[in-house]
């Protein structure tokens, strides 16, 4: 489901984030929102050009989204996948120029038509879902990259394999955020 200019009455932030770890605290993954230095860690990771879609799965309150924008990526170019309504719409609002797609990260949403995909920015606590969820998204956007294109990805967990492996992708670079709360491990995958 696209968001437009859909208005509904918010919150605060601190309540609505409560609120979706309550209600879905697997799906969430984290307590605190992810630092300015970890969305600005993200977006320098996505390589050069102006060109191709960037795509941000799960981008809760923003502040991954902010940064992909301040690197200098046009909104046009950026499409955000949010599963949780509230966060959805709050996203709506806060970004009226970029793309929301209220929808699960597993199903390709029509609004991309055949596109193939720069980056894939994934702000996903995919240790936490269901292995079944976590096969769907990482088949789902590993198909969708350009031949160029590359998945970042951030986790909690300090060591370890990523399902973006097993659906075929190759880790190419990893980078420790400290000034996260918890310090947060982004990994950078491409196609073999």
């Amino acid at each position: 489901m696209r968001l437009g200019n859909h208005r509904t009455k918010n919150p605060s932030l601190g309540a609505m984030l409560l609120h979706e770890i309550i209600r879905a605290p697997r799906e969430i993954g984290a307590v605190f929102p992810s630092s300015v230095r970890l969305g600005d860690t993200m977006a320098a990771l996505i390589g050069g050009g102006e060109e191709g879609a960037v795509v941000e799965l799960g981008a809760g309150t923003g502040v991954i989204t902010e940064s992909l924008l301040r690197s200098g990526i046009a909104p046009g170019r950026l499409t955000v996948i949010e599963k949780s309504e509230p966060f959805a719409c709050y996203l709506a609002q806060r970004f009226p120029h970029v793309r929301i797609v209220h929808a699960d990260a597993g199903d390709w949403p029509a609004e991309l038509g055949q596109t193939a995909v720069k980056a894939v920015v994934s702000c996903l606590p995919l240790r936490s879902l269901p292995a079944s969820a976590v096969a769907r998204i990482t088949a789902t956007w590993a198909r969708s990259l350009a031949s160029d294109g590359r998945v970042i990805q951030f986790t909690y967990a300090p060591f370890g394999t990523s399902a973006w492996q097993d659906a075929g992708l190759r880790r190419i670079g990893c980078e420790t955020v400290w000034a996260n709360f918890p310090p947060a491990r982004v990994e950078v995958f491409a196609r073999p």
